[in-house]
């Protein structure tokens, strides 16, 4: 294995597990984001209130995306084996 093949592998990894993480963090960030703001306005400062919520927003995002992570990871695995035949293993 080279060391630019080394590169491209970290690359791809890297940027495939960014790619499958992108859905989940943007829906915390936003539905806390948003809860806070209820909160402000009701002065309202229960855990509850801010756990509940993402937990089902994280979820409902599981599903809908599912298939996709799915998909962006078998593409991955797919590079990763096309790349076995260059390194000479």
């Amino acid at each position: 294995m080279t060391p630019q093949m080394a590169l491209d592998l970290s690359y791809l990894v890297v940027f495939t597990a960014g790619k499958i993480a992108a859905p989940f963090l943007l829906t915390a960030v936003i539905s806390g984001v948003l809860i806070n703001i209820v909160q402000t306005v009701t002065s309202i400062r229960d855990q509850s209130v801010t756990f509940v919520p993402k937990v089902i927003a994280a979820a409902v995002v599981t599903g809908l995306s599912l298939p996709w992570v799915i998909e962006q990871m078998t593409a991955c695995f797919r590079q990763i084996y096309g790349m076995f035949s260059m390194m000479g293993v």
